[in-house]
């Protein structure tokens, strides 16, 4: 339990001098419980001695009124030290895991981690400033109560306190046995927490998909499972427990007994005074009292234990090298030398070579799961490469500060991610400080600024989660909207008419126009009719850049650029037959 202390200690970083100086004041207090005891002793030997006077009897009074007041005050203070230095420790956590985040590779994400992430933020990190801080306070004050106990006995009578060591001894032989059991559980308990977090997700997310093919049951059954398995885990948890912490509390019943016993024999041969052994009658039931919780507070330090273990696993996930120093170059040409990447065990991109020069309109095409969104994602970092190097204005990207190296490119997303917050908001993403005045004019170039002006709040309008309050267009002129007003350099396009209707799909066209204007544009492309016009045309297929050119020049070649055109045509004039 010790071990606790001192990891949270060191959790709390410059929280740590308020930390340690709220568990000093709980030693403190947990000391002067004694106080009415000793007063009560006190009292006894005068009344047995036919010497109580009302002085007597005012001063033990005082002594204990000012103990309990002065303890109201320290309790007090360590409420208000504890609790918030508790709060403000997991919010700095919370922020900084926020922006290590943002570092993480986006390998990391594609792992199925949501679910553990969602977890330790939501259950571990709140278990830790509210049940971790109280277990702190249990700990120290439990220890205390027990070495004021002991000392006091042995002061007392060195055979009553070598009695209590005893069955603080056997006490707690029985107590590793619990601990046994809640140091092997506690982890398990967390990752079970992991799971269920991971299936709700995952159903929630799915809803639309489970109602369109009615698949609630089966879909449903995997939250079942995930819940099932959560409260299994839990009641057996509880049934191993059960045995050590009667084990644990029955040696203090019987410590208490034993020691009552000892000290009446002990008066009745005189080896005791009267008004001491009363008062060990009264102090044996304060004595075990304290210890006595730690039964529950066992499981309680090893699940805050297993929480820190999961989020310190986290923090040691490998961030992305931020090793760069440079600034982005004042060329913003974008270079791929010999590109190799792998993901897993399969490889993505084998020896990729190509230059998009300044100021110009690259477009990726081919096959899906051919590499062109692995291309967008290698040029920002998302993951790095295996060998060779990206570069740009002849710079690698590893040697370009990261956030200079974000800070740069824009990216337009096929999938528009916006937040639950106001339009403004979300168009402001793009730049954080940008006025009011700049916003309207993003939105604008954007195409987007009369839709929002007739939204019930204009663009006070929240967007719902993901967007969901807005239609696929709509999300698509915002986003762009964002990146104009970013006004980066380089805009990575994943093309945003691929699954619009014909309306917002002239305005989206139309404001892509404004976004790319003196723009270096790598565009994905899903309709080849989009970019009959760019500078050069790359066409990635098999983990290769098979083929380059102008749009004229690749479908006099002949190859896979002209069968693809040949597919468009032919899907052109595709309808439904009856």
């Amino acid at each position: 339990m010790l071990k606790l202390v001192g990891r949270v200690l060191r959790l709390a970083g410059e929280y740590a001098g308020k930390l340690r100086l709220s568990l000093v004041l709980s030693f403190v207090e947990s000391l002067l419980l004694a106080v009415p005891i000793f007063m009560a002793w006190y009292v006894f030997s005068l009344v047995l001695d036919n010497a109580l006077q009302v002085r007597d009897a005012w001063i033990c009074f005082s002594i204990i009124l000012g103990s309990v007041l002065l303890r109201m005050v320290l309790r007090y203070w360590f409420v208000m030290l504890e609790s918030g230095t508790g709060y403000e420790i997991c919010a700095r956590e919370r922020i900084t895991l926020g922006e290590r985040l943002r570092h993480l590779p986006m390998r990391f994400f594609s792992e199925g981690n949501l679910g553990w992430i969602t977890s330790i933020i939501t259950v571990d990190l709140p278990f830790v400033e509210e049940m971790g801080m109280d277990a702190l306070d249990k700990v120290i004050s439990g220890l205390a109560g027990a070495l004021i106990g002991v000392i006091m006995l042995l002061s007392i009578d060195w055979r009553i306190g070598l009695i209590t060591v005893i069955i603080y001894f056997a006490a707690f032989l029985t107590f590793q046995r619990l601990e046994r059991v809640c140091r092997r559980e506690s982890p398990i308990r967390q990752k079970q927490q992991a799971k269920l977090v991971s299936a709700v997700l995952e159903y929630v997310r799915g809803i639309p998909v489970i109602k369109a093919f009615n698949m609630g049951g089966d879909r449903a059954k995997a939250v079942k499972d995930a819940i099932e398995s959560t409260r299994d885990h839990s009641v057996g948890f509880e049934l191993q427990s059960v045995n050590p912490v009667l084990w644990y509390r029955a040696c203090f019943a019987v410590g208490t007994a034993v020691t009552i016993l000892a000290a009446t024999l002990f008066a009745i041969n005189g080896l005791l005074p009267a008004p001491t052994a009363i008062m060990v009658f009264i102090f044996v039931f304060y004595l075990y009292m304290p210890v006595q919780a730690f039964t529950n507070l066992s499981s309680q330090t090893r699940i805050t234990e297993a929480a820190l273990d999961r989020y310190e696993d986290l923090n040691a996930v490998d961030m992305i090298e931020d090793m760069g120093k440079e600034a982005v170059p004042h060329r913003h040409d974008i270079t791929m030398r010999d590109v190799r990447f792998s993901y897993g065990e399969g490889q993505v991109l084998d020896g990729v070579s190509f230059t998009a020069p300044a100021k110009s309109v690259t477009a990726l095409v081919g096959p899906s799961g051919g590499g062109k969104t692995t291309i967008a994602n290698l040029i920002v970092r998302f993951w790095d490469v295996d060998s060779g190097s990206v570069e740009i204005g002849g710079t690698n990207v590893r040697d370009i500060a990261y956030d200079n190296l974000l800070g740069n490119v824009s990216m337009v997303f096929q999938n528009v991610y916006l937040f639950n917050d106001t339009i403004r908001n979300n168009i402001r993403f793009g730049r954080p400080e940008a006025s009011e005045e700049e916003i309207i004019e993003a939105a604008k170039k954007a195409r987007c600024h009369e839709f929002i002006m007739a939204l019930p709040d204009g663009y006070n309008t929240l967007a719902g989660e993901r967007g969901d309050r807005l239609s696929g267009g709509e999300k698509q002129r915002i986003s762009i909207a964002r990146a104009i007003l970013k006004n980066a350099p380089i805009i990575l396009l994943d093309e945003a008419t691929a699954s619009v209707d014909p309306d917002n799909e002239g305005d989206i066209q139309r404001a892509i126009g404004e976004l790319i204007q003196d723009k270096t544009l790598i565009i994905i492309a899903h309709r080849l009719s989009t970019i009959q016009n760019a500078h050069q045309i790359l066409v990635v297929d098999n983990k290769r850049i098979v083929e380059h050119g102008t749009h004229t020049e690749l479908l006099n070649q002949d190859g896979v650029y002209h069968e693809l055109w040949k597919h468009r045509e032919k899907a052109g004039g595709w309808k439904i037959s009856r």
